[in-house]
């Protein structure tokens, strides 16, 4: 929490307070919340496990007046898309026609199948540990599946499930698009995934929410929006695609231009979506105050 808060500071200037709490009961989280968020411009949640934090962040988004994120949904969830999209992209694989498999449906994984939905359209395979998890992505639009056959059957794969060395070598399908996403130990090794046939394999050590949720938090405090909509969270995704350089995947998380873009596209989402309760102008894009960190 420490981390991410020096992270918010030295990256996008924003001032970040962890505020930790000992409990893990849903109303006594969301009261403790609601009772210190006139303090705050917004509220990330972090580290509440499934099923939980489904609940505590609806709740914290109807009943508050200020942008609430939980980091292990929406923010992992903006930085698998643009990690998805590029990942399209190198292996000339196209995204609308492709098959994916969710390998876990916890906070991550759920909230990656929505996003995927909404984006192409079109219902992710998923399954994980607990039938009850299943049941969830299934009430979400997505398909419930085994791992058998998201391995047999998925031209992407994803996991979340926090289980190392889930995926075999042997399940692994040529040509497989594979983001085994679980830290700090992943689904399968990206070395081995590769040698066992995958076009592209990567871990959460890439694929990470550090891409993401400074530049989210920027552009949507300078915007002054109440409330994250999903055009935000999908032009931060996009923001990230832009900024990626050719033929890598994702773009260097201490760039300090890929949080300008995010902050940006974020911001500008806001004021399309009618939740920013600020105008920008073209001074905001022009003169975003954001530096090289000094270890650049």
């Amino acid at each position: 929490m420490e981390g991410k808060a020096a992270l918010l500071q030295e990256l996008v200037g924003v001032s970040g307070i962890p505020i930790l709490l000992d409990t893990t009961k849903i109303d006594e989280i969301v009261e403790t919340v609601k009772s210190i968020a006139s303090t705050f411009g917004g509220i990330q949640l972090e580290d509440i496990a499934s099923p939980r934090c489904f609940p505590i962040l609806e709740k914290l988004e109807n009943e508050l007046d200020i942008p609430v994120m939980h980091d292990d949904q929406q923010g992992t969830a903006v930085v698998t898309l643009a990690a998805v999209l590029n990942a399209c992209k190198l292996s000339k694989v196209s995204l609308e026609e492709a098959k994916v498999g969710l390998i876990g449906l916890g906070a991550a994984g759920l909230s990656i199948g929505k996003f995927l939905l909404r984006y192409t359209g079109k219902p992710a395979l998923g399954t994980a540990k607990t039938e009850a998890s299943i049941k969830r992505h299934a009430e979400h639009g997505g398909i419930a599946s085994n791992l058998g056959e998201i391995m047999q059957t998925a031209d992407i794969v994803i996991g979340t499930s926090g289980v190392p060395g889930l995926i075999e070598p042997s399940m692994v399908r040529k040509g497989q698009i594979i983001l085994a996403l679980s830290n700090p130990f992943p689904e399968i090794a990206p070395e081995l995934a590769k040698k066992s046939g995958a076009a592209l394999a990567v871990d959460g050590r890439t694929v990470n929410n550090l891409l993401g949720f400074p530049g989210i938090w920027r552009g949507t405090l300078d915007a002054m929006a109440n409330k994250i909509t999903y055009e935000m969270y999908k032009a931060g995704s996009l923001a990230i695609v832009n900024t990626t350089d050719e033929g890598e995947l994702v773009p260097n998380p201490l760039d300090p231009k890929v949080h300008l873009a995010v902050a940006h596209a974020m911001a500008k989402a806001a004021v399309e979506s009618g939740v920013a309760q600020r105008p920008l102008d073209n001074d905001y894009f022009e003169n975003t105050n954001i530096k090289q960190p000094p270890w650049m």
